[in-house]
């Protein structure tokens, strides 16, 4: 609708269409019991009772175990289905949730476990650190001591004495970590250069901290996360230090949680970095509210930890450390080989970033088999240790990623196919809210650098949808020669939930 001045916007408006700036979701997908036992095997009856007790739906749980399992793991051992093909167990998984859907206990039932040996981890540091510090401080004397005789046999021209073994006190202990909150990058790479094997960083909103990268120091972020899913050598110039930081296997397992809005602003705001594509994501139904039965089983969880923990890396011709590489059978690589074809047919009916998280998936498939394969290792006390990924974990990994991720990433990140001037309207109806605009130019939009909104042509493309959703009007101001036009915002939107 064109209005020419003079024109009060303050009435005759109609009401607006509201569902322009609501993505329209899918019903939460699931598994049948049956699924679920083949996906997860050993697990699938601790999962069970993890949900029940924390009353969580078992979606939040499953991923929070996946996800802990692979950061555990970390560059011990990384899945390689043929030559030149090698995956980390680095997993990122997302839980999206409403405040009451019970998305922190689920991550809880797990994290537990992993507090009480990060417990053991202190307590074995504190004494070694007071062993150590009782060592450095003799080998300061005999230092001392060395340097005073040094400095003499100098004076008399003498032959220097040899230095003392007792005047090194060898290296500082290490505080093993498993999880981290929130860090800076350096911190993280300053802890898997002296670590090594892997993190797991928990946040409890996803959302806001993946933004939070692009708004506070211009995504200098996001090319650190980028590389830490994938596990490659990596090194950070520090501002106060002459040397670098070198971390051989940049590997970090991240599991946070966000909410459906949250998460919809992020997609409005988000450029197509590959990032966000890369967590799994799950959006279940909340669970009702229930006393719990079951009881849980954590000694199960802290034993299979520790046996994962105590996998070792190899010590490469080199003298220095790679991890160990479990090769897939023939059997294992053709399966995976078939999923590959399957999700080319699948990213031929998707866009966007739906479409690139889709392209994700062949990797999501190896890491996960490697993941089922050392949890089934870690669930049974007397068994050799993983020499193969079989046909089985690859089979069981495609069933989960692609019948039940893929469904649940539909639901999250919203229907698929969304015109251009669609995603357009609702970046700028997003704006109009938060901000509470009552009139704008095209120009405005434009500089708020918007993904999808830097053009004139696509403003213009987006506001038409609004216009005919009755969100704003077209004001044209007679100026001499070519009238100025203004949008003017429907009142009532100020006004709407």
């Amino acid at each position: 609708m064109t209005t020419i001045v003079p024109f009060d916007p303050a009435t005759d408006w109609p009401d607006p269409d509201l569902s322009i700036g609501q993505p329209i979701r899918p019903p939460a997908p699931s598994m049948t019991d049956d699924e679920f036992s083949l996906v997860f095997g050993p697990w699938a009856d601790w999962l069970r009772d993890a949900a029940e007790v924390k009353n969580a739906p078992i979606d939040y749980v499953a991923i929070s175990l996946l996800v802990t399992a692979g950061a555990v793991m970390g560059n011990s051992r990384w899945a390689s289905p043929w030559t030149g093909w090698k995956e980390p167990p680095v997993l990122w998984g997302m839980c999206i949730g409403d405040p009451s859907s019970s998305k922190s206990p689920a991550l809880d039932a797990v994290a537990d476990g992993l507090r009480e040996i990060e417990r053991e981890f202190s307590a074995a540091y504190t004494t070694e650190k007071k062993a150590y510090d009782k060592k450095l401080e003799v080998a300061n004397l005999v230092l001392a001591a060395w340097k005073a005789q040094v400095k003499q046999a100098m004076a008399n021209s003498d032959n220097a004495p040899t230095k003392p073994q007792e005047a090194d006190a060898g290296d500082k202990p290490i505080r093993e970590r498993i999880s981290i909150t929130d860090i800076t990058i350096e911190k993280v790479a300053d802890l898997l250069s002296t670590t090594w094997r892997g993190l797991l960083l928990n946040r409890d909103e996803l959302a806001g901290w993946l933004g939070g990268m692009d708004r506070y120091n211009g995504g200098g972020d996001r090319p650190f996360w980028l590389e830490a899913y994938g596990g490659r050598s990596y090194s950070i110039d520090r501002k106060n230090a002459p040397e670098p930081i070198i971390v051989d296997h940049l590997s970090v397992a991240i599991l946070g949680t966000t909410q459906p809005d949250k998460l919809d602003e992020l997609l409005l705001n988000s450029a197509d970095d590959g990032l966000l594509a890369r967590f799994m994501a799950v959006y279940p139904e909340s669970t009702p509210i229930k006393r719990p039965e079951r009881s849980l089983d954590d000694a199960k969880l802290i034993n299979a930890v520790k046996r994962m923990r105590a996998l070792q890396q190899v010590i490469g011709d080199d003298g220095k450390r790679r991890p160990f590489f479990v090769y897939f059978t023939d059997d294992a690589a053709e399966v995976l080989q078939d999923f590959r074809r399957q999700c080319c047919e699948w990213e031929q009916d998707a866009e966007g970033l739906f479409k690139s998280h889709i392209g994700k998936f062949p990797g999501f498939v190896v890491r996960i088999a490697n993941v089922l394969a050392h949890l089934d290792w870690a669930a049974k006390d007397n068994s050799d240790h993983v020499s193969n990924i079989e046909q089985s974990h690859v089979a069981r990994a495609c069933h989960f990623v692609g019948e039940y991720l893929r469904p649940h990433a539909y639901r999250a990140y919203g229907a698929a196919k969304v015109a251009p001037e669609i995603r357009g309207a609702r970046s700028v109806a997003d704006v109009i809210k938060k901000e509470k605009v009552t009139r704008f130019k095209v120009r405005d939009i434009q500089n708020r650098k918007r993904s999808g909104l830097t053009k004139s042509p696509e403003v213009k493309a987006a506001l038409g949808v609004l216009i005919e959703a009755d969100w704003i009007r077209e004001i044209k101001a007679k100026q001499g020669g070519r009238p100025a036009i203004t949008y003017a915002v429907n009142p009532k939107i100020r006004n709407s939930k």
